[in-house]
């Protein structure tokens, strides 16, 4: 019992700070641009990830095969996602980002179900119904006021999730061969490297993109240090000590934490529909983690 605890408190912290990465990256998004915040944020996270596993990291030796495999998804991952998620949250609110990122699990098992990876059912058809009602309730709300483009925000949004759930099915082979840890590490340095060169062709992180104040910093580490590297590193403990499922289920403080800084950063109001979405959405996670095979869904 107290290995469940502990590895539900891990898996509890590490979406809440995966939460309040969506509503920081709201807040700051418009005194940047989508490429240098997320090399930022990244390359931070990478940075502190290989200074503190270091004595760990050095003794994987990765297969050369497996390098240019991590290396693709990398990019998929760690450069996809957050270029997109930052490219949405220009445009929609951080409820929105949140409820979308809640999806992740969904979108993880269809894209296992098109791959052949698992098998179809009629409880998964059945729950993917159900997030998909809970994302059409919830996103059909008007936003004219706060976010009238919230419609292309939220379409950008989804487009980084599908990057996250395709990492989640096609780096499990990696995760078995070398472990969590040093898959992500190694996956978050090319990532965030990749980005790197793209802000250098196509923004202006050293003449402009990147000229923020005090504490406008102070988020950019935030969002850097505890919501990228201790984020990453809680949910492979959280990992390391209870199951998939167990942890999966924590999923929904994420969207939560993102809604609620939302609101308390930004203003942002919750409707009714903003709530029954997330209700539906958290129920069929709840479905869906209940009749599957163990998968460690990335809570990034």
């Amino acid at each position: 019992m107290r290995t469940v605890i502990i590895g539900l408190s891990f898996a509890c912290l590490s979406t809440i700070l995966g939460g309040t990465t969506v509503a920081l990256t709201r807040l700051i998004i418009h005194q940047t641009d989508p490429l240098s915040l997320s090399f930022t944020r990244y390359g931070m996270g990478a940075i502190a990830l290989l200074v503190f596993l270091y004595p760990t990291i050095k003794q994987k030796h990765f297969l050369r095969q497996d390098v240019i495999g991590m290396a693709a998804l990398g990019m998929v991952m760690f450069s996809g996602f957050p270029y997109f998620m930052a490219l949405g949250l220009e445009h929609t609110t951080a409820a929105h980002g949140g409820l979308i990122f809640s999806t992740m699990p969904l979108m993880t098992l269809i894209i296992a179900v098109a791959v052949g990876v698992e098998r179809f059912t009629g409880i998964k058809l059945a729950a993917v119904a159900l997030g998909i009602t809970g994302i059409v309730i919830a996103l059909g709300e008007q936003l004219e006021t706060i976010a009238p483009n919230a419609l292309q925000g939220d379409i950008y949004f989804f487009i980084g999730v599908m990057g996250t759930a395709t990492f989640n099915v096609f780096s499990r082979r990696y995760i078995a061969r070398y472990g969590s840890l040093p898959v992500l590490t190694y996956t978050m340095a090319v990532g965030s490297l990749f980005m790197f060169v793209l802000a250098l062709f196509l923004e202006h992180p050293f003449s402009g993109s990147l000229d923020f104040g005090a504490k406008s910093w102070a988020v950019v580490v935030w969002l850097g240090v505890p919501g990228a590297a201790l984020m990453v590193y809680l949910w492979c403990r959280a990992l390391a000590l209870i199951s998939p499922t167990q942890v999966s289920i924590t999923i929904g403080l994420n969207t939560l934490t993102a809604m609620l800084g939302g609101v308390w950063l930004m203003d942002e109001t919750l409707s009714l529909r903003i709530w029954i979405g997330f209700a539906l959405i958290l129920a069929a996670i709840a479905l869906v983690s209940l009749h599957r095979p163990k998968i460690t869904d990335s809570p990034v």
